[in-house]
């Protein structure tokens, strides 16, 4: 076994490299892993060990856009022959109806090993054991990851982002490094990395620094502006003011703290005044926000891929909208993918709930930047009170970082643009129940909107929540309490949650108390969370009050779809402001337009609509507009 993969306490346990060759080995003996491509397979499983990676993502990967007819099948074969081998370890590939997961612990593959080591070396107070930890972690790599497999362009992908995280610790080792006083001999190794990175202008910033301590203050000079000529010729771009600021401490002799540039700017600096360099501190924080990953995740492979070419193409900052109904599983797919996707970000995550469908205020966006910009090591004394200032502060820490910030449940425009980072690194998933258009025209979202689940992917969800045994006893009342759920994913754990809790009635059971009162039902006694009509009361008290009205008169239509003249006449109003506040529905996802003038109502959201109308109109009102209703559609009355 190569140096670097021996794992203490494990003994005979398989372990699985991919921080170099993909290999695999049990105790000292080399597992026989097949061809490049079926190697590739084990990669992506191992990548992702412990969760399930579905077949589409294998296709992915395997061969990206240009699959072979037949790829599913040569998957299959792929995950059958590496069985087998994996099998001697009493390691195994099990198979879900969603795709395959690599049962075994994370830290038996390198790379989540990696992770671990890199997680606890932050956690120590001093440099020097910080800097001690990280090396430990640096010496598991082997060479350039994922190397002697064939794939498409998502390994590719993949690899680049291994090689970034791994350049990322490195900066970070030798940032501690330097602040445990072992800068003298960090010069050749910084040297040999500015050679491969000369615009990694951290890397700079800490040679210029080495140098400097190590009294050799021409050369520190000297290499600022041999970089600050190769920024202007080859990028048309000065040097950052962090770098600057680092020359003209160096030209003074006042270099009395170590802040290598690119990581933490002088925020005072953007405001036009200077610090006493006593005064000066350091924003190297690496913020890990993401909430926890939902559990039972499934399906949403078309949204997953469309997260995935945001966030890789272009040379803009990277912006992705999802949006949808309250109990979709917006905020699900964002946090979901940010873990799946976190090594594409080894400068960190941010999260913020803005609270824009909330019973409580929506966050303001000066109250955001507050939390981000502490979350990235700014002093809470430090941090601008004026929204301007605290947005340029903020895109000046992001500027050269590979961050991910997610923005879920936003309310508005106006609340996200003060939150979006401008570095091209980084990338930003938003969340709403309102389309937000203005983002996508001006500033370049990608729309991802989210539907309610496909029935089997409805079904594989009933599975995993309540146990394939009881689901391979009732399967036939799992599809019909996947059908009483309107595939709402909200509704599916809700009800799952009721059957967990009632188990002698079974699933059989919960259906049939759905078949009364279908949203009482769908409710966990004391968490306003876990209740559907408690997520559609967030986005029904955000309407006006004529959107108010005709949503809930259309409530009172028989059946899920109306025309926009039926719309009219229940309202009254005419045509063009019944177009507006059908749109206006539309945009917060109460109803949608299936084909021109013509529109629907999930089951669920119609059902809402109705127990609205009975509790806020009169009888004599809903009276008229049933009867209206019933003539509209016999075509005797013409709006």
């Amino acid at each position: 076994m190569p140096d670097g993969l021996e794992l203490p306490g494990l003994g005979q346990a398989l372990k699985i490299g991919l921080l170099g060759a993909v290999r695999a080995w049990h105790g000292h003996q080399e597992v026989l892993l097949g061809p490049p491509r079926q190697r590739a397979v084990l990669a992506l499983l191992a990548l992702e060990a412990g969760r399930t990676v579905s077949v589409d993502r294998l296709i992915e990967g395997l061969w990206g856009e240009r699959a072979p007819t037949g790829a599913r099948g040569m998957v299959q074969g792929y995950v059958s022959r590496l069985r087998p081998a994996l099998a001697r370890a009493d390691v195994t590939i099990a198979y879900y109806s969603q795709g395959y997961l690599l049962r075994l612990a994370a830290d038996q593959v390198d790379v989540h090993e990696f992770r671990n080591a890199v997680a606890r070396a932050r956690t120590m107070e001093s440099a020097e054991a910080r800097a001690t930890g990280l090396r430990r972690a640096l010496a598991l790599w082997r060479g350039e990851p994922l190397s002697g497999v064939s794939g498409g362009g998502l390994l590719d992908l993949l690899r680049d982002a291994l090689v970034e995280e791994r350049l990322a610790v490195t900066e970070e080792c030798l940032n501690a490094e330097t602040r445990a006083g072992r800068h003298a001999g960090l010069v050749p190794e910084l040297i040999a990395l500015v050679a491969e990175n000369p615009f990694r202008e951290g890397l700079v910033g800490l040679l210029m620094l080495a140098l400097y301590r190590a009294g050799r203050r021409v050369d520190a000079l000297e290499r600022y502006e041999r970089t600050r000529r190769r920024l202007i010729e080859e990028l048309g771009l000065d040097p950052s003011p962090e770098l600057r600021q680092l020359r003209q401490r160096i030209l003074r002799g006042k270099v009395s703290t170590i802040r290598p540039p690119g990581r933490s700017p002088d925020l005072s600096a953007l405001n036009g005044s200077a610090l006493d360099e006593a005064e000066t501190w350091e924003a190297s924080a690496m913020p890990a926000q993401l909430p926890p990953e939902p559990g039972q995740f499934t399906g949403r492979a078309a949204e997953l891929r469309l997260l995935d070419s945001a966030a890789t193409g272009g040379d803009a900052a990277a912006i992705s909208m999802v949006t949808g109904t309250g109990g979709v599983g917006k905020t699900a797919l964002a946090v979901h993918w940010g873990h799946r996707m976190r090594s594409l970000f080894p400068d960190g995550q941010l999260y913020v709930n803005l609270r824009g469908h909330s019973p409580e205020r929506p966050l303001r966006p000066i109250e955001a930047l507050g939390q981000f910009l502490r979350g990235l090591g700014v002093p809470a004394e430090r941090v601008p009170h004026a929204e301007e200032e605290a947005s340029a502060a903020y895109r000046s820490l992001l500027a050269d970082r590979r961050v991910l910030v997610i923005l879920d449940d936003a309310g508005s425009e106006e609340q996200v643009r003060p939150l979006l980072p401008s570095g091209r690194r980084c990338a930003t998933v938003i969340t709403s129940r309102d389309r937000l258009t203005g983002l996508v025209a001006r500033d370049g979202a990608l729309p991802v909107p989210l539907g309610m689940l496909a029935p089997d992917e409805a079904g594989t969800l009933v599975g995993r929540l309540l146990g394939d045994e009881r689901l391979a006893a009732e399967r036939d009342a799992a599809r019909e309490l996947a059908r009483a759920c309107g595939y709402l994913p909200l509704a599916l754990r809700v009800a799952a949650a009721g059957v967990l809790g009632r188990p002698a009635g079974g699933i059989a059971g919960q259906v049939r108390r759905l078949a009364g009162t279908r949203l009482s039902s769908l409710a966990v006694n004391g968490d306003p969370h876990a209740a559907v009509r408690g997520a559609f009361d967030l986005s029904y008290r955000r309407l006006d009050p004529p959107s108010r009205r005709l949503f809930r008169l259309l409530g009172l239509i028989p059946g899920p779809t109306f025309t926009a003249e039926a719309a009219a006449a229940l309202s009254g109003a005419p045509p063009s402001e019944t177009d507006h506040l059908l749109s206006r529905l539309a945009a917060a996802h109460l109803i949608e337009e299936s084909e021109p003038g013509r529109y629907t109502f999930h089951d669920l959201m119609r059902e809402y609509a109705r127990e609205r109308a009975r509790a806020e109109e009169s009888e004599l009102d809903r009276t008229r507009a049933e009867a209206l209703t019933r003539l509209t559609r016999r075509g005797r009355v013409k709006p």
